[in-house]
């Protein structure tokens, strides 16, 4: 193999370097490099020089070449400023001070963390996995300081740092995870916002959290604030299977079993019901009047989410909020609290396309980068993954 083809494996860049000789161990290639003299500028007087002072060789780790793990034997040079005597190693792309691997081989083992666990990345670069964790931790990614037009708010289990859950901050508009917070607490919220330039933040997009809509106000004042369509309308499916299960209880083993394995059934909407699934629904809601009620209850709500727009959306959820508020059952009394209190940001969804998907699509990321990592307790270490996987996915 010519010389010129090894140096570009290696991803080696500067041109004063030149092969040596290369030796074949077992399961090993030592390549042994040195290098040319080239004008240097001092790090002391900044003055140039090119007389050499001394030399010393480095045992460098290199990347893997045809699955054979390789290492560099590098011959460098120690310049002597003939102005003010300082002595110094000749400055080098393919590896920096103090380190023992190729800046190439840091870079594939730092993008295969980001597709997979840090042990994976490490067996696959060559390295050992407490090496890499100590190149990533290094590399922490910086975030924005100028917040986009449209934002989302959003919680996950993070399980790092101590706290249970975790704040992700995404931008809607351009599909981009802005930053982490480390717990989601209202304060923790306000000060993040309050340290950004929000002057161009005119839309929040978040779930019905206290917390989350507390800390906006507190930071932004008055911005728009969109209340996410599933979790909103999650409430009037919870509220009947609340109903479905005080219905169960009272019933025998076998209908108690039936009904226990209908709740999807019931969820589904009347408008994608076949005529044997319409019929077992019947047969169902024929086992209890509160079941009826909470199933036409469901439905009518449903059909004002979905057949409604932002001219008729208002009128529409005046009339299921008094349907709720007479209805008589607890669950759905619930309800139609939790509408009162979001009705503003409920109407807003629907005269503005944002919601919470992408969000919540970056929240089953975050799900299976920990199963694959088997979990990551260090808070900036977590934060740092997230960031490091969007930008590989970015390039790839």
């Amino acid at each position: 193999m010519q010389y010129h083809l090894i140096i570009d494996l290696l991803g080696i860049k500067d041109k004063q370097v030149e092969v040596w000789d290369i030796k074949e161990e077992p399961a090993t290639w030592l390549v042994e490099l040195y290098t040319k003299v080239k004008k240097q500028t001092c790090p002391s007087c900044k003055a140039k020089t090119k007389r050499v002072h001394s030399y010393r060789k480095q045992l460098i780790q290199g990347s893997n070449l045809s699955h054979t793990s390789v290492k560099i034997s590098l011959r460098k040079r120690r310049y002597l400023c003939t102005h003010c005597h300082h002595t110094f190693y000749e400055h080098l792309q393919m590896v920096d001070r103090y380190q023992r691997c190729t800046n190439s081989l840091q870079m594939s083992a730092r993008t295969y963390s980001a597709i997979g666990s840090f042990t994976d990345a490490a067996r696959l670069s060559g390295m050992t996995t407490n090496r890499l964790i100590r190149l990533f931790d290094r590399h922490p990614l910086q975030t924005k300081k100028v917040l986009p037009r449209a934002i989302a708010i959003d919680e996950f289990k993070g399980d790092a740092g101590g706290e249970r859950f975790q704040t992700v901050i995404a931008d809607v508009e351009n599909k981009e995870i802005i930053d982490i917070l480390p717990d989601r607490k209202v304060d923790t919220i306000k000060e993040y916002l309050q340290s950004r330039d929000t002057s161009k933040v005119q839309i929040v997009v978040m779930d019905l959290s206290k917390s989350f809509k507390q800390a906006v106000q507190k930071a932004l004042g008055n911005p728009l604030i969109i209340a996410d369509r599933f979790h909103y309308m999650r409430q009037v499916y919870w509220a009947l299977d609340e109903v479905r299960r005080e219905v169960q209880r009272d019933l025998d083993k076998k209908p108690r079993i039936q009904m226990k394995r209908s709740k999807k059934l019931l969820w589904k909407s009347v408008y994608k019901l076949d005529e044997e699934e319409s019929e077992k629904v019947q047969k169902l809601l024929d086992i209890d009047p509160r079941l009826q009620k909470a199933y036409a209850l469901k439905n009518k709500l449903d059909q004002w989410f979905k057949e409604s727009d932002k001219d008729t959306a208002k009128a529409g959820l005046e009339a299921c909020m008094q349907t709720l508020k007479e209805s008589g059952m607890d669950s759905f009394q619930r309800v139609y609290h939790t509408f009162q209190r979001w009705k503003t940001e409920i109407l807003q969804s629907f005269m503005y396309p944002f919601n919470n998907g992408y969000i919540e699509g970056i929240n089953n990321k975050i799900k299976v980068l920990k199963r694959k990592s088997y979990g990551i307790k260090n808070f900036s270490r977590l934060k740092n993954k997230i960031l490091w996987q969007q930008e590989v996915n970015k390039l790839i």
